[in-house]
């Protein structure tokens, strides 16, 4: 589902283009604006595999006192959130890498207080 937000860069990228260029230069901007705006997609092993993973550090009595939040695209996943301890990040990546489908971890895991 495209947002709100991707419909109104699109938009407004394409009332500039042409309220200051050529009609064909106008054109080549709006498309590129499309081009960039796009979301990404996740399809439904993405989700699966997301949807696993935190099955798994919603189990983990380790993490209780985090707040995590996980993406995954084609095995990659990156975890984003805040944990309490430098333990809680160590765990948080070896329970994810443990998760069948998990290729690699990316972390944008906060330690609080830090």
């Amino acid at each position: 589902m495209i947002s709100r937000h991707t419909i109104a860069t699109v938009l407004t990228t394409t009332a500039i283009a042409y309220s200051i260029s050529t009609p064909a230069q106008a054109a080549s901007l709006a498309s590129i604006a499309q081009i960039g705006a796009r979301e990404p997609v996740t399809d439904d092993r993405d989700r699966g595999l997301a949807d696993r993973i935190k099955a798994v550090l919603d189990a983990d009595s380790d993490l209780q006192g985090s707040a995590l939040a996980i993406e995954a695209r084609g095995g990659h996943v990156t975890l984003s959130g805040v944990v309490l301890d430098a333990h809680q990040l160590s765990r948080a990546l070896q329970a994810t890498l443990a998760v069948p489908g998990v290729r690699d971890v990316d972390t944008a895991l906060e330690i609080a207080g830090r």
